[in-house]
């Protein structure tokens, strides 16, 4: 395999990782997102069926409570899911620098001894 072709195979299986981690990490945040709902819709509906038990100050409290650990949440799953492009994005570009650095040492060796 000339260095070329390796540089080629290497850089294709480099951006291949990098974009399916970006899919995977799409994927987390899409799931993570969808739990964020099913869990938002059942503190609604759960706080709607108890609301005649509780007072007025109590229910306020608990839609506040829930809006706050909502927020709390999305903006966790965003930190997270960004970081995770930004480790990605940094790992990929830091592979392709290495590629490129060792496929034109390799072809400069090649050229020193012919």
């Amino acid at each position: 395999m000339t260095t070329t072709e390796f540089a080629k195979t290497a850089t294709g299986v480099i951006t291949t990782f990098g974009s399916t981690a970006h899919k995977i990490i799409d994927t987390y945040q899409a799931g993570g997102t969808r739990l964020h709902d099913a869990v938002e819709l059942r503190w609604k509906r759960a706080l709607k069926e108890s609301s005649p038990q509780l007072t007025p100050e109590t229910r306020k409290n608990a839609a506040h409570a829930q809006q706050v650990f909502s927020g709390y949440y999305a903006r966790g799953l965003a930190l997270t899911a960004d970081g995770a492009k930004v480790a990605v994005d940094t790992l990929v570009g830091m592979a392709l620098a290495t590629t490129e650095r060792a496929t034109a040492l390799a072809e400069a060796g090649l050229r020193k001894a012919a």
